[in-house]
């Protein structure tokens, strides 16, 4: 089977299985099911995916928005990466998916392990954006991630619940703060820091953040 036609299965496994969690959710959809649905020889499932927890794990990665290639060591702008994020974590059926991810988690190791090693690759993703530079991030840059994407998880869980949130507002202030971390460096008290960081304090105290 070519390069291409194994892709071409995985995907058509990948939107079977998300149509399937939507209406059914995890619990009650089985593998049998989802090779169905899919259209795919069993066999070629088995082939593309483990066991099921591969298959929740794949299609809430890709309700993400994000394609995480180890190769691809080019980081993309800041605001682009946020945009992406954000653009999952308000559509609610990609943010049900995740929820329902995140529920099953607490009943499966393995799931957590496999949520765990995802978040760090976001974060990763998302610190060589902050940092403009391919290759490990530095720890400042970690920091922010970790603040932007506890952030954007938090719109995920408000959409998957249906609570009523101001997404545009909450788009603008994130995208703020992500546009601050290019600004001049600043005094601190532990010396010197970038912009965004003092962005993000201001702005929990309710204050405006400093522009130069």
């Amino acid at each position: 089977m070519t390069e291409r036609r194994v892709r071409d299965r995985r995907q058509a496994i990948l939107e079977a299985a998300t149509a399937l969690f939507a209406q059914r959710g995890f619990s009650d959809t089985s593998m049998a099911d989802i090779v169905e649905a899919s259209g795919v020889a069993t066999g070629t499932v088995c082939r593309c995916f483990d066991n099921k927890n591969a298959v929740v794990m794949a299609v809430s990665e890709s309700s993400l928005g994000v394609r995480f290639d180890p190769d691809d060591s080019t980081p993309v702008p800041l605001t682009e990466a946020i945009e992406t994020l954000l653009a999952a974590a308000t559509d609610p059926r990609r943010s049900q998916i995740s929820s329902q991810v995140w529920a099953k988690a607490t009943s499966s190791a393995q799931l957590r392990s496999m949520i765990a090693e995802r978040h760090i690759r976001v974060c990763r993703w998302l610190a060589r954006s902050i940092d403009r530079a391919a290759g490990d991030p530095s720890p400042a840059a970690q920091r922010r991630a970790e603040l932007i994407v506890c952030g954007v998880s938090g719109v995920r869980i408000r959409v998957a619940s249906g609570v009523e949130i101001d997404a545009e507002a909450f788009r603008e202030e994130l995208l703020a703060i992500a546009r601050s971390y290019d600004g001049c460096a600043v005094a601190g008290g532990d010396g010197v820091e970038r912009g965004g960081e003092v962005a993000v304090r201001q702005r929990a105290r309710g204050g405006r953040p400093m522009t130069t």
